[in-house]
């Protein structure tokens, strides 16, 4: 009897240890919570400024308010009337949540949020969305749709690197800009053509393009972008396909030009 008594005791011991720890873990991430489930209150009301304000400055320096509006339109994220978070983790200043979000038309999307501790404050850094078709090409998290400045330096960027490609006679350099199942061979069949206008296309690198700015991703999750340089030479006509997984740089995944 006293044996039973005494491990009784201890049983009940550990369930109350356990149920502290549990307990500690969920008033630790409150605030992480909090800041999700306010933000996603904010674009079904339709205050993108305010859902706008909890991403975090990373985040800000990617896309502008109009892209934010976008990606959550399209993914279905504007219409969230119920969050359950099944997994919350923390480490440091930065932190993690996964669960499923209920939308309006009854719809269940899974979401992945990596948040970042700014000040006193909680702000969303990227979010996952696990079957909405938002993913971006990699297959990692949803790509962050640039502002039209941040657009316009992926099209400068990738125009110079294609231009000095053109000049050294050797995609090698241009080739490590892509996603990994482009090569240098296919490259070379599909653009080598264009080495007899390197000197034109040269000229172009040092001039602002006009474009069309994307204000969302594709079905694909990519970010599609076209446009032209003109000079007195001629015209590039240019259509570059972006990907990225929200972590690592943003690659080229399919581009098309044209010199007129």
């Amino acid at each position: 009897m006293n044996i039973w008594k005494i491990l009784g005791g201890g049983c009940l011991g550990l369930i109350m240890f356990v149920g502290l720890i549990v307990g500690v873990v969920f008033w630790a991430t409150g605030g992480i919570t909090d800041t999700a489930d306010e933000f996603f209150a904010a674009a079904k009301d339709g205050d993108y400024e305010k859902a706008y304000s909890l991403t975090s400055q990373q985040l800000q320096g990617q896309t502008d308010q109009a892209g934010l509006e976008a990606y959550l339109t399209e993914s279905g994220l504007n219409e969230v009337t119920d969050t359950s978070w099944s997994s919350r983790s923390m480490e440091n200043n930065t932190a993690e949540l996964d669960g499923t979000v209920t939308t309006a038309s009854g719809g269940e999307i899974e979401v992945t949020m990596e948040l970042i501790k700014e000040g006193e404050d909680w702000r969303i850094k990227f979010i996952d969305v696990g079957n909405a078709g938002l993913q971006s090409g990699g297959g990692g998290a949803a790509m962050a749709v640039p502002s039209r400045e941040g657009q316009e330096e992926l099209i400068q960027s990738a125009t110079a690197a294609f231009s000095a490609s053109l000049n050294e006679g050797d995609f090698t350099s241009f080739e490590e800009r892509w996603v990994d199942e482009i090569t240098v061979e296919q490259l070379e069949e599909n653009l080598g053509n264009f080495r007899e206008f390197r000197n034109e296309i040269s000229s172009v690198v040092s001039t602002k393009p006009a474009f069309t700015a994307a204000n969302g991703l594709s079905s694909a999750g990519n970010l599609e972008v076209n446009g032209s340089y003109s000079t007195t030479e001629g015209e590039l006509y240019f259509e570059y396909v972006f990907t990225g997984d929200g972590n690592g740089p943003v690659q080229i995944a399919g581009m098309d030009v044209e010199w007129k």
